[in-house]
């Protein structure tokens, strides 16, 4: 068999091919930088490893962080729970208390111990809250010219007659 002839004999191996005519040969360093890099096997199957290890692992540390939170919230939510328990159980015990009981009795239900006399001041407010707007109260006696007694009786009728609304305020 003939040998065929090597058309890179002769050159040497490090030499590179002459450019072409009529296309610009530019170089960067990103180029050069890239050219620079060598993998090798072992580079190769580490990189295989951990792109299989985030693969793997990705999944699970969501669910894992998901996880986290649901407890969080829950936890949360016993704390909260919690507080609200201790509250009621210091309402209870105020409850127990014979002094609590008859304040609220006396605040809420206006109770009042036997022989006691229970004053009730309407309109409490200081007039300087809302000013000297009103006006002078006149020193004589003005007759009105409405008849009260008819007008209640006119309002006891209307109310008699008037049509029964269903609404939502009703029980």
């Amino acid at each position: 068999m003939a040998k065929r002839p090597n058309p890179t004999r002769g050159r040497a191996k490090n030499a590179t091919r002459a450019p072409q005519p009529g296309v610009p040969v530019t170089e960067s360093e990103a180029s050069n930088w890239l050219r620079g890099i060598r993998f090798s096997g072992f580079s190769l199957v580490m990189m295989g490893v951990v792109v299989l290890g985030v693969i793997v692992i990705a999944p699970n540390l969501k669910g894992y962080i998901d996880q986290r939170q649901q407890i969080a919230a829950l936890q949360d939510s016993v704390d909260q729970s919690a507080a609200e328990i201790a509250e009621i159980r210091d309402e209870r015990e105020r409850w127990n208390d014979s002094t609590y009981v008859m304040t609220q009795a006396r605040d809420r239900l206006y109770y009042v111990n036997p022989g006691e006399i229970s004053f009730i001041v309407i309109d409490d407010v200081d007039a300087g809250v809302f000013g000297e707007d009103e006006a002078p109260v006149s020193d004589s006696l003005v007759e009105t010219k409405i008849n009260w007694a008819e007008s209640m009786l006119s309002s006891l009728v209307n109310a008699g007659y008037a049509d029964v609304v269903s609404g939502a305020g009703q029980g």
